[in-house]
């Protein structure tokens, strides 16, 4: 199926003239979505990072610290 130019253009406009009045709203719809699964994604990398980042940090130790016993 080729579509030259011109039919594509004709497309875009009779889809324009049927759903341009809600546009605005379809794409503050899509704006949500992308918020909400950007957050969500986040969320999932601090989760999945903060274990390792315990895990992977020793305890300070301090060798002169006078109140340990010998």
């Amino acid at each position: 199926m080729n579509l030259s130019v011109t039919e594509i253009m004709a497309i875009i406009a009779i889809g324009l003239v049927l759903f341009g009045g809600k546009l605005p709203e379809v794409a503050r719809n899509i704006g949500k979505t992308m918020h909400e699964f950007k957050q969500g994604m986040n969320d999932t990398r601090e989760e999945n990072t903060e274990p390792e980042q315990l895990a992977e940090s020793p305890e300070p130790t301090d060798e002169n610290d006078e109140s340990r016993p010998e």
